[in-house]
């Protein structure tokens, strides 16, 4: 991979130790492939926890991404009252029907629910559109096994235990799932983990991907936004260490880090400022991991081919036209390209 990044202003931006550009020849070493005989499940199935009254079109546009990017199947999890509303849109995605409640046996009733799917699957997306309600938050304090007495110390459904004092007989908690599957957790589930005490301590080590923009990144680390987009690479770097956990920080050319190494986009579309495309890319990620990729090499694959799907549609719409929906084919384009590549890299990615 190169050492060079070339920033908006025309300047050349050279990086550290450790540091890489996720370039063409990454893409491919890392591109997942199928083999004689695949089916469904044995390509990667994903779960998509995500999705409220007000945000139908979140979960919608994680699903369309992750089986565009190739994922066997796609089980949304999502309240029963939008499911219709998703489904006209992602005819392809299972689902799972969550209970429309706010109380904490809602919440341990839509993991149990969950959990079936899960035992299936080998990825979790959680986050896209969940909002910050006491339905989220019952759903997220039993989902992760974190969040006082509705967690009641069991073994949350990515197979991590919580420390908390339980507050119910250790009969009445909801068995170990025993289980762990790499997750993305984005948008709103970055929300909510800002608010929990000693959360990173919680999670195996770079089992999770967390997607921070500048303004979830700044509650995570309990900084100002100033700060954060100082040094954007050294921010991934230090947030990923200090959390043991994959981080993917979306400002300017998106930087990937595991801590030990960190990877820059080469290229950082403008026209990816609108509502949407970061569902799209949580979606991509989501499916990559459910694939088999490494968390680090799902999210800087997802990272380059959705830049280079961004730029194949400004070329139809321009850089102010691009809408989120516009992504999923063009990524799926895009990974046909690198497909291609090794007989035909010429302008791989491009056409």
């Amino acid at each position: 991979m190169s050492s060079a990044i070339e920033t908006q202003r025309g300047e050349r931006a050279h990086l550290g130790p450790g540091d890489a550009i996720i370039d063409e020849a990454y893409a491919r070493s890392v591109l997942p492939s199928r083999a004689y005989g695949a089916h469904k499940w044995g390509v990667g199935g994903l779960v998509i926890v995500a999705g409220s009254p007000g945000f139908v079109g979140a979960p919608a546009l994680c699903a369309m991404a992750a089986g565009r990017a190739g994922a066997g199947i796609v089980s949304l999890a999502v309240p029963r009252g939008i499911a219709g509303a998703i489904a006209a849109n992602v005819p392809e995605a299972a689902f799972v029907l969550l209970p429309e409640s706010d109380s904490g046996g809602g919440g341990r009733k839509a993991v149990e629910l969950i959990k079936a799917k899960l035992d299936r699957s080998t990825a979790l997306l959680v986050g896209p559109g969940l909002g910050d309600d006491e339905t989220s938050t019952a759903l997220l304090a039993a989902l992760f096994g974190i969040g006082g007495s509705r967690a009641v110390g069991f073994r949350g459904a990515i197979g991590f235990a919580t420390n908390a004092t339980r507050e119910e007989p250790e009969a009445e908690a909801p068995p170990p799932v025993g289980i762990a599957k790499p997750v993305v957790i984005d948008a709103d589930g970055l929300n909510w983990l800002a608010k929990q005490d000693g959360w990173r301590d919680r999670f195996p080590a770079r089992q999770a991907v967390l997607t921070p923009h500048v303004g979830e990144m700044a509650r995570l680390l309990g900084k100002e936004p100033d700060e954060i987009v100082a040094d954007p690479v050294g921010t991934a770097r230090e947030a990923s260490r200090s959390w043991d956990q994959v981080v993917v920080f979306k400002y300017g050319h998106t930087v990937v880090s595991d801590g030990d190494r960190t990877l820059i986009a080469e290229d950082a579309p403008p026209s990816l400022a609108s509502a949407g495309t970061g569902d799209v890319l949580a979606g991509t990620i989501g499916a990559f991991l459910a694939q088999g990729l490494a968390p680090v090499d799902a999210a800087a694959l997802a990272v380059f081919v959705g830049g280079r799907a961004a730029r194949r549609v400004e070329r139809r719409f321009g850089t102010l036209g691009l809408v989120a929906s516009d992504l999923p084919p063009a990524i799926a384009e895009e990974l046909a390209a690198l497909e291609r590549a090794p007989s035909d890299s010429a302008g791989a990615g491009r056409g």
